[in-house]
């Protein structure tokens, strides 16, 4: 083993020392239980759960081809072989994110390498195992569906070396992943948006020959392989048009009432989200937020020194340089319309990239030194460049340490709490066995569903639709009718769809009013969630004030 490998392996075991850690913390978020859910039941041989009813069925068994209309069923199908080597639960599913994290470190260094050497390949392997955004959003890369970032990486791999060698097996492979890319999140649309500008403007002057080359390339099989990488996307807009009709739903102002008209302040909000995310200051969920803006102004520097060096004569190998920053912009202007919401996670899929870019800075300006430099100038440019992500880095880790520390006291916040454990634990009671029981609000069903191992199936009785209407009364008929029902809720300034009211002129018109079951809290003592039943009017024991 060389050198270089022994050093990357130390990477990465620094980052699975970081990532494992108390691994169980914080709280299974809903996100990750939904997309688990399936292969739960397939394991199981239950009855599977799929989004619009989507599948295939083979040996009279349905498989997920969607978890959402914009979200492939892929972490599903990664989670099974962990699920049978480690059994169903938290641990597995995200023993699972962190191997695509490990995949994603190799990757980075794997593509550093190949653009930049062996140095940079090492400090954007050090550089990102350690950075808190990488570190935690790993443990939970189902939540952030953080497989697109593998994905985008080993594309842009594979296209460099078939640009490299011209082998049609990479031109292929690169198609494939493309697909693969898009199946897994519509957002990987972005991420093609960054590398096509970053090619373009690193062969400035080269438009000519790149068309040429793109055109004899192996394009039949690269189309073949393409359509083999979404073929899951595609039939499932053949079974339902579930995709088309989100995108076309959602076209100017989203689900959540985003303006996708609005370029310009969205645009803002993306950079704000993206300086966060290059300080680690967003997880506030985990007990306390804390940032590095060293590390925003290494990266800052990074893109100055670049932007400077490209634009002066003579300087080969420095608009190569700029190729990791134009991707993270291209990304950064295509996110500023979604079909979803302006939320931070979305940039899960460039998590690598800030890393690389700072390497391949680093990189050319030591050899710009060494090449252009003097004596004691050249030692101090480098003294400065090791000084600047020395400090960097061992801000990195002192932010994890401290995320660490907060999460061992809080055991996460909110959504992210070990509240929904202690409801599923209290559902699955003998007591509670055979009781209808009706999920108020998002964020409780699936979550409850995959720990207690499909014994408890709460039906979201809520709706998606941010009004309610007729349906909604007819939902929870059945629920009123038998007054053994539970109603799980999540506490008010926890709430996502607002129905207490709704519900409460359902039951009143019986003369019924609601009593507090049982409230789970996070560990500070804030309650989170809640259970409650309907007893007749006047004799509720703890109505749901109580919770506030």
């Amino acid at each position: 083993m060389n050198r270089e490998r022994t050093l990357f392996v130390i990477v990465l075991a620094l980052f699975a020392g970081l990532a494992t850690y108390q691994l169980s913390l914080p709280g299974l978020h809903y996100d990750e239980a939904f997309e688990a859910v399936p292969a739960m039941q397939l394991l199981l041989r239950q009855p599977v759960t799929t989004f619009r009813d989507n599948g295939i069925l083979l040996g009279g068994r349905l498989f997920p081809l969607m978890t959402q209309d914009y979200i492939g069923a892929i972490n599903t199908y990664a989670a099974i072989p962990f699920f049978l080597v480690l059994g169903i639960n938290a641990i597995s599913l995200r023993a699972m994110a962190i191997a695509i994290g490990a995949l994603t470190l190799w990757l980075t260094y794997r593509l550093a390498n190949a653009l930049y050497g062996p140095a940079a390949a090492i400090l954007a392997g050090a550089l990102l195992a350690v950075n808190p955004t990488f570190v935690f959003w790993s443990r939970q890369g189902v939540f952030v569906t953080s497989a697109t970032a593998a994905i985008g990486l080993g594309a842009a791999l594979a296209w460099l070396r078939w640009w490299r060698t011209d082998a049609r097996r990479y031109a292929i492979l690169g198609a494939f992943l493309v697909g693969l890319g898009l199946y897994t999140k519509l957002l990987f649309l972005w991420l093609l948006v960054g590398l096509g500008l970053a090619a373009l403007l690193v062969n400035l002057g080269q438009w000519r020959r790149i068309g040429r080359r793109l055109i004899k390339g192996p394009v039949g099989w690269s189309g073949l392989a393409f359509l083999l990488g979404s073929a899951p996307l595609i039939v499932y807009n053949v079974q339902t048009g579930g995709t088309f009709n989100s995108v076309g739903t959602n076209l100017t102002t989203s689900f959540y009432g985003t303006n996708n008209l609005a370029f310009v302040p969205n645009l803002l909000t993306r950079l704000r989200q993206f300086a966060s995310v290059l300080a680690g200051s967003h997880f506030w969920y985990l007990g306390r937020a804390y940032a590095n803006w060293l590390n925003l102004g290494l990266f800052l520097a990074a893109l100055g020194i670049t932007l400077w060096l490209a634009t002066r004569p003579a300087r080969p190998g420095a608009r190569a340089a700029l190729f990791p920053f134009a991707v993270i912009g291209g990304v950064v202007l295509a996110s500023c319309g979604t079909v979803s919401a302006l939320w931070i996670t979305h940039f899960a899929i460039l998590a690598p990239w800030p890393a690389l870019a700072t390497a391949a800075a680093a990189t050319l300006v030591v050899r710009r030194a060494r090449l252009q430099l003097t004596g004691k100038r050249a030692s101090l440019a480098m003294i400065l460049v090791v000084i600047a992500i020395g400090a960097s880095w061992i801000g990195e880790v002192a932010s994890d340490a401290r995320y660490h520390r907060a999460l061992a006291v809080s055991g996460g916040l909110g959504a992210h709490s070990g509240a929904v454990e202690d409801l599923a634990g209290w559902l699955a009671s003998d007591e509670r066995r055979g009781v209808p029981i009706a999920a108020m609000d998002w964020g409780i069903s699936a979550s409850v569903t995959f720990l207690t191992l499909g014994e408890v199936t709460p039906v979201e009785a809520f709706g998606y639709d941010w009004e309610t209407g007729a349906d909604f009364a007819a939902r929870l008929e059945q629920f009123i009718a038998d007054t053994d029902s539970v109603y799980l809720w999540r506490a008010p300034d926890e709430i996502i769809f607002d129905r207490a009211d709704d519900f409460r002129r359902l039951y009143e018109a019986y003369g019924l009013e609601e009593d507090i079951l049982e409230a789970f809290y996070e560990r500070s003592g804030r309650p989170v969630l809640g259970a409650t039943r309907l007893v007749p009017h006047g004799t509720a024991v703890n109505p749901p004030q109580s919770l506030d």
